[in-house]
């Protein structure tokens, strides 16, 4: 019995071991600089119009190099915002070994979840989100059909829809990717958002990333937006604060998963 306990100690340790030794460590995914205000403050950010929109805090991941490159419109991007957060496992779960890319991987799929979440708007207050949100069966095709969660996610391409407090009602098309230690999901507009009765962005024009990295004992988070509007001024102030508003949200959301 006492050697039937050891060995499953053993094993068990072997399969922390064998965890702690495929994840990435983060600070050889970023710079020294970056690495550095992620230990002080927990997350960096930077947000550019029309000059400099090449992504700087992308961690070097073959993920996360693919996921800050994709741009499929004709048009330019003429807005980028991008987030890195470095955060401990323990401060997300009281079981810090169920922070695990697969876990990751259920909760980026599980679109319906989304319904209700709550974000900070322009008017200074906590609001519903997302009246509405659920998988679709098509690009165009808003018939409700349930969240896909079942084994990897890498390779799937899920189609959502979402009745956003701000933008309306809009659709994405989600590709995702999926390796033993990292997770990536691209969500492309595949309707267009209105700011009132304006367009403020076509379809295709905005791109929103997400890439999750197994770092150990913590996890990297990068957020990145591109998008293309109209040069009008108010709608430069509106889309910045509104689109990493709703980055915020989903970070939060992914975050309060666990």
């Amino acid at each position: 019995m006492k050697f039937a306990k050891t060995a499953i100690i053993f094993a068990g340790l072997l399969l922390v071991s064998a965890s702690a030794l495929s994840a990435y460590d983060a600070k050889n995914l970023v710079n020294s600089t970056v690495y550095a205000e992620l230990k002080k403050n927990g997350s960096m950010e930077r947000s550019f119009f029309k000059n400099n929109l090449t992504p700087a805090l992308a961690p070097n991941t073959n993920l996360a190099n693919s996921a800050k490159n994709i741009w499929t419109s004709s048009k330019k991007p003429v807005f980028m915002w991008e987030k890195l957060y470095l955060i401990s496992k323990s401060d997300i779960s009281s079981n810090p070994s169920s922070v695990t890319i697969d876990r990751v991987s259920k909760i980026l799929r599980s679109l319906s979840t989304l319904q209700g979440i709550k974000y900070y708007s322009s008017k200074k207050k906590l609001e519903t989100l997302y009246k509405e949100a659920y998988c679709i069966k098509g690009p165009k095709d808003r018939t409700k059909v349930p969240d896909d969660t079942s084994g990897s996610a890498d390779g799937k391409v899920i189609y959502c829809y979402q009745n956003d407090n701000s933008f309306g009602k809009i659709n994405y098309k989600i590709d995702y990717r999926q390796t033993s230690d990292e997770i990536s999901a691209v969500f492309s507009n595949t309707t267009g958002l209105y700011v009132g009765p304006i367009k403020g962005i076509s379809e295709d024009d905005l791109k929103i990333s997400v890439v999750v990295v197994d770092c150990g004992q913590d996890i990297m988070v990068y957020l990145l937006v591109k998008a293309n509007f109209p040069a009008i001024g108010f709608l430069e102030d509106s889309m910045k604060e509104s689109l990493s508003s709703r980055l915020e949200a989903l970070y939060k959301w992914m975050m309060g998963k666990f």
